[in-house]
């Protein structure tokens, strides 16, 4: 009995000594990056084929366990009050084009080609309660998307001067934590390997600005094809590592166009006329999958692109 007491005490004398440093803590595992599911599309103005209705029904009813909408841009035909009305009373987009869930590009025709004032009131008006604003002008022209470890920057070459979109996108990716996913969106492609000329004159500095922070993927429509890139510098060149993948989906329902001509830069388009498809996107920690569906009736959703990066 004594000798159990002075072990006792012994044991109590111990832990008195000791101070909280000496104590290892077990610190909580970091909670996981959500999955977060992108899918991209546009060029819907003309509902060719009824290719816009046709989208909308596959993202409303057959796979809908995405979490946001990229619209490549050229939402409507012309981008007057009657345009948008048009595009908003086609079947399902009532449904999609709704705060949270739909992101939209600036692009020419949904700026009246021309950038009319009257034009500029109407986009700001329809998508005033829909789209995010930036910290800047608080406009919807250009504006950032953030979910988890994923950051989605919409870039305007058509109602923002290239002063503004430059600094406000550097100030902007200052905030972006290094080694987070981040995709940079705009209109027109980069480069000139679809029938469409190059937009390097106009995003050139975005793309440069945003290389430098680690971007892995651009997103862009006008050519109303479907065409994902190698991983390419700001200048062209392939770079396996280091570049960036751009997407090109412009099929939503403009006019469809003959196969692209075969490219080194080019990993993978169609080998046939364009047809309405969806490009998903999903990131999981440091991997991103890509799956292009084709959305055509009949189709059964089949895949005709397939992509996976890991960082």
């Amino acid at each position: 009995m004594i000798k159990r007491l002075a072990l006792l005490l012994s044991l109590a004398c111990f832990a008195g000594s000791l101070s909280a440093t000496d104590i290892p803590v077990k610190k909580p595992a970091a909670a996981p990056a959500p999955k977060v599911k992108v899918a991209l599309w546009g060029d819907s103005r003309e509902n060719l084929d009824q290719a816009t209705e046709q989208i909308a029904s596959v993202l409303l009813s057959d796979i809908t366990d995405w979490d946001v909408q990229v619209h490549s841009g050229d939402f409507t035909h012309r981008g007057g009050e009657k345009d948008w009305q048009r595009t908003l009373q086609v079947k399902g987009i009532d449904k999609l084009f709704v705060k949270g869930r739909f992101l939209l590009s600036t692009s020419n025709h949904d700026c009246d080609e021309n950038q009319t004032p009257e034009c500029r009131a109407v986009y700001d008006k329809y998508t005033k309660d829909v789209l995010p604003t930036n910290s800047l002008n608080h406009t919807t022209h250009f504006y950032a998307w953030d979910k988890g470890n994923v950051h989605i920057v919409f870039c305007d070459g058509f109602f923002t001067d290239a002063a503004t979109m430059q600094t406000w996108l550097d100030g902007y990716l200052k905030t972006v934590p290094k080694g987070d996913w981040l995709i940079g969106v705009w209109h027109d492609p980069a480069y000139g390997i679809t029938y469409k000329e190059n937009y390097l004159a106009t995003c050139g500095p975005w793309l440069k600005a945003l290389h430098e922070h680690g971007a892995k993927f651009v997103m862009n429509g006008h050519a109303h094809v479907y065409v994902r890139t190698k991983p390419m510098l700001p200048d062209g060149t392939l770079d396996a590592k280091s570049g960036i993948v751009h997407l090109i989906n412009g099929t939503g329902g403009a006019s469809w166009k003959d196969p692209i001509a075969p490219d080194a830069k080019i990993a993978f388009t169609p080998t046939v006329r364009s047809f309405p498809c969806i490009t998903f996107l999903t990131f999981e920690g440091d991997t991103a999958t890509l799956q292009t569906v084709d959305a055509r009736p009949g189709s059964k959703l089949k895949v005709i692109d397939e992509f996976k990066w890991t960082k």
